[in-house]
């Protein structure tokens, strides 16, 4: 059991009513805050502001709805600045955004519900239905995941190229390892040959260690003046790409967006009072009970109405017509504001494709900059380093000179096998350095192999999930509607999704296909409640795909008067199955409900203090 508190929400200025599990029912004349009541529910649930604004009541500057369950006590408040719109606080419900608009669009269907209204003015349903999925992000996510994959795909490729080349190293230590044993042991046999030689000042070992040094020097030259090659084309590359990069200039047709989206919010203020003009008279023209408010004669002609509104007399053809010119009036506010939303669009498009120009522009910039830092700094390294081999040409020519006066033919033996002995021990050391480095990267191979498999299962399953979500949607509004048809025996043969894919086979939206007597039609040649029955088969797909009764343990149903009495009983006992709390709204002339029934005779309502126009 749940006890609902309210204070000037919609047209309810104070009231309180008690829900119970099973069905509900609202029962009431016009204009005594049924819809009210849903809006409020809504309200302390947490699913307005979703696709409208927070339904306070007009003229006041605050209002509350506070939601006492078994266990726990909810309570949400609606505030209003001077001049601004309404403003949501407080502890809702439902506390995700996820969970609020689940329950916005697939459990509570009033009237304003998007889904109904989109599909009974004939609008794409795509963003609606996978408004759920928007809100994870699932493609923001497998975007990550990709980036991620990629960085350990670079990792892999370096790993397995440390691994190919791991052999020829490991093999070049050991040669080198064996070729420097046999210049030692060839070291030593002239030593031993020559001990007297050998003796301290032995300008050989000056001369070996120079020779040795001019060797080390030569190759740090070659290596730096390779990289300089390497680093020169990379930097011609990225000049190149910038010289194939053009930069958008900025668009001719500067627009004023804050405005635009000002006027746009003008108009959708404008199309929602307009709306519920419309809505109030036509469902008073219609389906009210029109003497209760104006004279009406009835004739064999038809009805003559004096209007509730300006007094005069006028036919109920009359009135139709002025509603008809109501609704164009609508239509167009909507056609304007499409406009300026295309332009807002169009405009946002342009500076984002301006901005990733320049940003592409800017980073290839900067990085032709850095390369031609790091040129320069090579450039300067390789000047120092022929300024030691210089150094050192000149000192070992200085030094074979003396010793060509003062050695023999075995000094010279023994400074090529010193000289060598040293040479090959820095390699060997560059060799092994290599070798614990290129060991290094192979170790991280499986490691590497296996989060690249982890991400390729988190992408697919991403993947998977989101497409399969959609066929889901597909599948249960085909249910939805075969269980319809069978129900309420409607005029149309069936209702099914068609499924939009994009170039590359991923799904990017709903069209909803609709046949009579075997033929495709439209929402336009179907009654208002098939129409009504459509929208709430497409609310109920949601709700079963998206697991809405593990959100929200209400379903609200309201403006429904298309259907006839019969059928919105079917409705109700359809509906009541799904949900562990059914609230709906009906006429007194609905006839009794096996229901808890709603009263508002203790509510203080609009109408109370305001009284209908004449």
């Amino acid at each position: 059991m749940k006890t609902v508190s309210i204070e000037n929400i919609a047209g309810i200025r104070s009231g309180s009513a008690t829900v119970k599990p099973g069905l509900n029912v609202v029962q009431a004349s016009n204009f005594q805050g049924k819809s009210s009541f849903i809006a409020s529910i809504r309200t302390v649930m947490g699913a307005t502001g979703h696709y409208g604004d927070h339904l306070l009541t007009e003229g006041e500057d605050t209002g509350s709805v506070v939601l006492e369950t078994n266990s726990d006590s909810y309570a949400v408040t609606v505030t209003r600045e001077q001049g601004e719109r309404p403003v949501r606080s407080g502890t809702p419900y439902l506390a995700t955004d996820t969970d609020q608009v689940s329950a916005r669009l697939f459990a509570f269907l009033g009237e304003d519900n998007p889904i109904r209204r989109a599909v009974r003015n004939g609008e794409d349903l795509t963003e609606y239905l996978q408004a759920p999925l928007e809100l994870e992000d699932i493609d923001a996510q497998i975007r990550t995941l990709k980036e991620q994959r990629d960085a350990v795909d670079a990792r892999i490729d370096t790993a397995e190229t440390a691994a190919a080349e791991l052999p020829a190293v490991q093999e070049k230590v050991t040669q080198l390892t064996t070729e420097l044993e046999s210049l030692r042991a060839r070291r030593d046999e002239l030593q031993q040959e020559r001990v007297d030689d050998l003796q301290k000042g032995d300008p050989s070992d000056q001369l070996s260690s120079s020779k040795s040094r001019l060797q080390t020097v030569k190759n740090k030259i070659e290596r730096i003046e390779n990289r300089i090659e390497r680093t020169t084309e990379r930097k011609a590359d990225k000049q190149s790409e910038l010289d194939e990069l053009t930069v958008p200039s900025e668009p001719v047709d500067s627009i004023d967006v804050e405005k635009r989206e000002q006027r746009i919010a003008a108009l959708r203020d404008q199309i929602h009072l307009i709306e519920d003009l419309y809505h109030a008279n036509r469902n008073m023209l219609e389906d009210g009970d029109l003497d209760r408010i104006t004279d009406v004669s009835r004739t064999v002609s038809g009805d003559d109405i004096t209007c509730w509104l300006c007094g005069k007399e006028s036919t109920k053809r009359e009135l139709s017509g002025r509603l008809e010119a109501m609704q164009q009036t609508i239509e167009q506010l909507r056609a304007d504001t499409n406009d300026l939303q295309e332009d807002i669009t169009e405009y946002n498009q342009q500076q984002r494709l301006i901005e990733q120009r320049r940003s592409q522009h800017d980073r290839l910039e900067q990085e032709r900059k850095q390369l031609g830092a790091e040129i320069q700094d090579l450039n300067g390294e390789r000047r120092t380093y022929l300024s030691k081999r210089d150094a050192l040409e000149d000192e070992i020519q200085a030094l074979a000179d003396q010793l060509d006066t003062t050695e023999s033919q075995y000094t010279e033996t023994l400074t090529d096998v010193k000289t060598e002995i040293r040479t090959k021990a820095a390699r060997l050391d560059e060799a092994r350095e290599r070798l614990d480095t290129l060991d290094d990267r192979k170790s991280d191979l499986e490691g590497l192999r296996e989060q690249q498999a982890g991400y390729e299962t988190e992408i697919e399953s991403l993947r998977t999930r989101k497409t399969e979500t959609q066929y889901e949607l597909k599948a249960a509004f085909d249910t939805a509607v075969s269980e319809i048809i069978d129900r309420f025996a409607p005029g149309f043969d069936h209702a099914r999704f068609d499924i939009r894919t994009d170039p590359q086979g991923e799904i990017e939206g709903f069209e909803l296909n609709i046949a009579r007597d075997g033929r495709q039609t439209t929402v336009d040649a179907l009654s208002e409640g098939e129409v009504e029955l459509i929208g709430v088969a497409v609310a109920l797909a949601g709700y079963r795909v998206y697991d809405v009764e593990d959100r929200t343990p209400i379903v609200l149903i309201d403006g429904i008067s298309q259907l006839a009495s019969a059928h919105l009983r079917k409705l109700i006992e359809y509906l009541e199955a799904t949900t562990e709390i059914l609230v709906t709204t009906a006429y007194p002339e609905a006839g009794d409900f096996e229901a808890h029934i709603i009263s508002p005779d203790e509510w203080d309502v609009v109408s109370d203090r305001d009284p209908a126009p004449a």
